[in-house]
C-alpha cells in the first residue's frame, strides 16, 4: 500500500471488526495496487487522498467489556444482515424472506430479551419478519421494508426511542452479525448511546448465506468491499469521469 499509516488504519479497523487478518491484507493489497499521485482511485475517475481515508477509518478498540447487567440496558436494537426473496422473480418488499443470517438474528434478539425482560426491543425489518415466524416475541419498533444503508437504521431507532427511560439510562445491546456490530456501535455511540454486545450467554453470529438477494451478504469478501466503498463514500473529495472509454474498474 503507497500509504503505511492509512495500511494500519484499515488494518486495526477492520481487525477489530473480526474480519480475517488475511482478508483485510488482501484488501490494503487491492488498496495499495489503486494508489496514485491523487490518493487512492476507487473506481474510475473516484479518487480519494490517503489522509480522507485515514479520518474516516477510525480504529475501533476490542472491549473486553460485556452487556452490562445493573443497571439492564434501556434498549435492545437489532440490525439485519439481508434478506432472500421467495422466488426468483421477486423483486418487491414484500416478497422478502428473512433467511438464515436473519433468523439467527432473530434467536439472539430473543435470548438478549430473556435476559432483559424490561428492555424496549427495536428491530430492522427482515429481523421482525423471522421474529413473526417464530411467534415468540412481538418488538416495540419494526422498521420499514427499505434498503437502508448502515447509517440509517440506527438513526430510525433513535428517533423513536422513549426519551423518558433514556433520560437515566443510555445502554444499549447491538444485536448483529458480527462483521457488521463495530460500524454499528460506531454510529450508536455517536449519538450519545452507551453500546454494548449481547452478554456472553448469547453466542456470536459470523457466518454468511450464498442465496442471499443481495451480493454484499454472501461472503464475507464481498461484505468487506462493499462496507470499504461505503466508508469511502464519506471521504469522497474528487470523482471526474475524463476518461469515458475507460471500462470502470471497482474493487474486485
Amino acid at each position: 500500500m503507497t500509504d503505511p499509516h492509512l495500511a494500519r488504519c484499515v488494518r486495526q479497523h477492520y481487525e477489530a471488526r473480526a474480519f480475517s487478518p488475511a482478508l483485510v491484507e488482501r484488501l490494503c493489497v487491492e488498496i495499495g495496487r489503486r494508489g496514485g499521485e491523487r490518493g487512492v482511485e476507487i473506481a474510475k475517475g473516484w479518487w480519494v487522498s490517503p489522509g480522507r481515508l485515514r479520518e474516516v477509518f477510525e480504529p475501533i478498540a476490542q472491549s473486553t467489556q460485556p452487556a452490562v447487567l445493573h443497571p439492564a440496558p434501556s434498549a435492545i436494537l437489532a440490525l439485519s444482515f439481508g434478506y432472500r426473496f421467495d422466488s426468483p422473480f421477486a423483486r418487491f418488499p414484500e416478497d422478502r424472506k428473512p433467511g438464515p443470517n436473519n433468523a439467527s438474528l432473530a434467536a439472539m434478539t430473543e435470548r438478549c430479551h430473556e435476559l432483559f425482560p424490561e428492555a424496549w426491543i427495536a428491530v430492522q425489518h427482515e429481523v421482525g419478519l423471522a421474529l413473526d415466524a417464530s411467534g415468540t416475541l412481538e418488538p416495540e419498533l419494526v422498521s420499514p421494508a427499505r434498503d437502508w444503508n448502515t447509517a440509517q437504521v440506527p438513526s430510525f431507532f433513535i428517533d423513536h426511542l422513549p426519551r423518558i427511560t433514556f433520560a437515566s439510562n443510555r445502554r444499549v445491546i447491538v444485536v448483529s452479525h458480527l462483521h457488521h456490530s463495530g460500524r454499528c456501535a460506531l454510529l450508536l455511540e455517536r449519538a450519545g448511546l452507551e453500546s454494548f454486545p449481547p452478554p456472553k450467554e448469547v453466542m456470536a453470529y459470523a457466518d454468511y448465506d450464498a442465496a442471499e438477494a443481495q451480493p454484499r451478504f454472501r461472503s464475507p469478501w464481498e461484505y468487506l468491499v462493499n462496507d470499504f466503498l461505503a466508508i469511502c463514500k464519506i471521504a469522497t473529495e474528487t470523482r471526474t469521469f475524463a476518461d469515458s472509454n475507460a471500462p470502470e474498474t471497482p474493487l474486485p
